[in-house]
């Protein structure tokens, strides 16, 4: 009996030790349990808040352009200017195109014509050859 004697007290350790492991896995998921809940917590708070915070920065940017007339009039004044450079900048691109338009256009129109006279030119000479036949 004293085999069995010595074989229960190295068991006890052994017992307690894996007791322990258990308990601090245990633990240690509990942590890491307890720390994703407060990040689900957390991000979407401070989300919200930056979002405030640059919503609130941008109100009061746009408040101070527009609560006094001289403002005001300058930004109409950057808006009527920045309107202008577009339309006079799509302006200038109708133009061109009308230009480059007009030139393909005299281009084929002079091919045409070319080869309207070489048409002509030999419709000619096949008249006057069947009319030199016939004669």
């Amino acid at each position: 009996m004293a085999t069995s004697k010595s074989t229960k007290t190295t068991a006890e350790p052994e017992t307690v030790e894996a007791v322990n492991d258990a308990t601090e896995t245990a633990k240690t998921m509990a942590e890491q349990v307890s720390v994703l809940a407060e990040k689900a917590v957390i991000v979407p708070i401070g989300a919200s808040l930056i979002v405030r915070d640059d919503l609130t920065n941008a109100l009061r940017k746009l408040q101070k352009k527009y609560t006094t007339s001289a403002g005001l009039e300058k930004e109409l004044t950057r808006y009527e200017k920045r309107g202008a450079r577009a339309r006079n900048r799509f302006e200038k691109q109708v133009r061109s195109q009308r230009t480059k338009l007009e030139r393909e256009i005299k281009a084929r129109r002079k091919d045409l014509e070319k080869q309207s006279s070489a048409v002509t030119s030999r419709v000619e000479g096949f008249v006057s050859a069947a009319q030199g036949l016939i004669s």
